[in-house]
């Protein structure tokens, strides 16, 4: 009986063929992610070009491209790349209410516009609070711990509003550089000290980010409790983070609801190809050309929430650094080097 068994499960493994998934290619398509406020800049739009449509695949950075924005009287204002793909405005830039904006591109040889889009006002921020939260990790004893941050607002009488909100929020380094050697043929990781101030920046932007609301059910009402952002429970300090509130046109929601739809089944149309999701975005120099993303424009609602983590009884789940270098001396430290995600410039509402 058990060399038959053996023998059907040989027989059965045998017969299986190996699936082999379909991989589809398609021409290197400009993907746009740009957003300009009526706050102080620098405001950034990322370009990248898609690779194949694969699960694994990646998008291509845009290097050396021009960048520009135009206003309804043409005044001009130009984008500096500050990192291979990543174009910024200057720092004392910023949109102004009622004005159209239009972004253009010129890279190999083609060039690249945007829809005129718009800044709408937007409701301001009444309140911004925080909550402590703790869930059951299922199947063990421990607890996801954090601070839940929401905001409230009040949506005007008049119809057609739409909201977007996003966040950026910054943490104190104490470890700016981390270092491979090989010691004794392994590998061993040592930390080193920021030689100045740094902060780390979490930032909500593009698809992995999406929280949009329509008023078509709350017009002229209070929207309460709008969830913003889970901040983690690391350290007992106080957590800083800035919310902001943007307005949008139509066709900038009706985009960023597709996003969704898009990032919910996929993972993020940012990350591979979209198939089927086109932003306001066309090539001037051929109209045929498929473009993906979206520029979009947008008064801002900000205000900054500090969170007090002291109070909390659980521990928390502290940060774990490699050891420092033994063989270094104090006051061996590292640099703060700017980035999308680090900073040595202190945040503009950072407390004392």
């Amino acid at each position: 009986m058990k060399n038959l068994l053996l023998f059907l499960a040989l027989s059965i493994t045998a017969c299986v063929t190996p699936y082999q998934p379909e991989i589809r290619s398609i021409p290197p398509a400009l993907v746009v992610d740009g957003l300009l406020t009526d706050q102080p800049g620098p405001h950034t739009v990322q370009l990248t070009y898609t690779a194949d449509y694969t699960n694994s695949s990646v998008n291509l950075l845009v290097e050396k491209a021009t960048v520009w924005l135009t206003d309804e009287a043409n005044a001009r204002q130009n984008l500096t790349e500050t990192s291979a793909g990543s174009y910024q405005t200057v720092a004392s830039f910023r949109g102004q209410v009622g004005r159209s904006y239009v972004l253009h591109i010129r890279v190999n040889n083609r060039e690249y516009a945007s829809q005129p889009e718009r800044i709408r006002p937007v409701a301001r921020i009444e309140r911004a609070y925080s909550e402590f939260v703790e869930t059951p990790v299922p199947g063990t004893l421990a607890f996801d711990r954090g601070f839940n941050v929401y905001v409230d607002t009040r949506d005007p009488e008049t119809t057609g509003d739409y909201y977007r909100w996003r966040y950026t929020s910054f943490e104190p380094t104490q470890v700016c550089d981390i270092r491979n050697f090989t010691i004794n043929r392994q590998i061993v990781q040592y930390s080193y000290g920021c030689c100045s101030a740094c902060w780390d920046i979490v930032r909500c932007n593009g698809t992995n980010c999406i929280s949009i609301a329509s008023d078509a059910l709350v017009n002229g009402r209070s929207i309460v409790k709008q969830f913003i952002l889970k901040a983690p429970y690391n350290g007992r300090d106080r957590y800083y983070t800035e919310v902001e509130q943007l307005s949008m046109t139509r066709e900038a929601y009706e985009f960023w609801k597709g996003a969704e739809g898009l990032t919910k089944a996929n993972g993020g149309i940012f990350d591979q190809a979209p198939a089927s999701l086109r932003g306001n975005i066309t090539c001037i120099t051929n109209p045929s050309e498929t473009v993906f993303g979206y520029f979009g424009a947008s008064a801002s609602s900000l205000v900054p929430v500090i969170i007090d983590r002291s109070g909390i009884s659980a521990p928390p789940a502290l940060k774990l650094y490699p050891p420092v270098d033994p063989a270094l001396p104090p006051p061996a430290c590292a640099e703060c080097k700017e980035s999308s995600g680090r900073t040595k410039v202190k945040p503009r509402f950072w407390y004392n």
